[in-house]
């Protein structure tokens, strides 16, 4: 009997076509699987119909295919240990893919047909928003406002582009207010923060070298950016040589971090409303087939 592959593709992405969905499916059918597609109409669809499929006692495969965003959105329905995920990254920014060292969907369905299998960590953030999971990174400040920010129509028309377009807006009206970041143990104070479950951002920039979404550990990277000119300093090196310097942070292995505040706040690309907020770390969450 044919193992079923669950494929979750969003139809209201701009990355999405009845033409490169069926090229997909048909991939999948000559890897040995049996496909069922899934096209849910909202993000609360999906996340309710991967809800519905997960099952501890017999975890099926669950293949996400599209942005970084689709692949959030698998991920907030997922239930621990209840479903192994496959990825066919598409979409505007490609973090996952960078992660994975995907760059086609021929690989893609390459790995999904011969990889192996690795257990992989969550973080996950709660605020007045409500709670829901990441599995590249959380941004508190002036990155989740640029992502904010971003039109509608500008991102459909030039892509990654709009989301410069609405940092350089960002830039012009600065926020040079704190936030203070807590594990309970050690604080700091800071104008921005990633934390970090990956070590790429926004494409092939290597932020957090130390991240790995493979392991058991959040890496906590505070940027104090109390000018424009501070902010750009910081930012040179990681336009030019790909690496950004290193920051004062640390590694969060267990317990939360608490972010006061009420900058806005980005979870794997979008939006979720503002701080204050805590990060709590999700390790072997579910199995990822790479």
């Amino acid at each position: 009997m044919l193992q079923i592959a669950h494929v979750v593709f969003n139809p209201a992405s701009g990355s999405y076509s009845p033409a490169r969905a069926d090229r997909i499916l048909k991939g999948l059918r000559a890897a040995g699987l049996a496909v069922e597609p899934l096209l849910p109409a909202s993000q609360a669809a999906a996340i309710s119909a991967v809800r519905a499929l997960c099952d501890p006692a017999r975890p099926p495969l669950i293949i996400a295919v599209g942005g970084d965003g689709t692949i959030n959105t698998v991920i907030n329905g997922m239930t621990p240990q209840g479903a192994t995920l496959g990825v066919i990254p598409l979409g505007t920014a490609n973090v996952l893919a960078w992660e994975l060292g995907i760059r086609s969907i021929e690989t893609a369905l390459k790995r999904i047909a011969h990889g192996r299998l690795r257990p992989f960590t969550v973080g996950e953030a709660t605020s007045a928003e409500g709670t829901r999971r990441f599995l590249l990174m959380a941004g508190i400040g002036l990155d989740a406002a640029a992502v904010a920010g971003v039109r509608p129509a500008e991102k459909a028309r030039l892509g990654k582009l709009a989301y410069l377009l609405s940092g350089l807006r960002q830039l012009w009206a600065w926020d040079d207010n704190i936030i203070t970041i807590s594990d309970g143990q050690r604080s700091i104070d800071c104008h921005s923060a990633i934390i970090a479950n990956a070590c790429h951002y926004g494409g092939p920039y290597r932020l957090a070298p130390g991240a790995e979404i493979f392991a058991p550990r959040l890496e906590l990277l505070p940027f104090q950016f109390p000018t424009r000119r501070s902010f750009f300093r910081a930012a040179l090196p990681l336009v030019v040589a790909g690496r950004a310097p290193a920051t004062a942070g640390w590694q969060l292995r267990e317990g939360t971090l608490t972010i006061t505040g009420t900058k806005p706040v980005q979870l794997d690309g979008d939006s979720f409303g503002t701080g204050p907020l805590t990060i709590r770390l999700l390790p072997d969450f579910n199995r990822l087939l790479c």
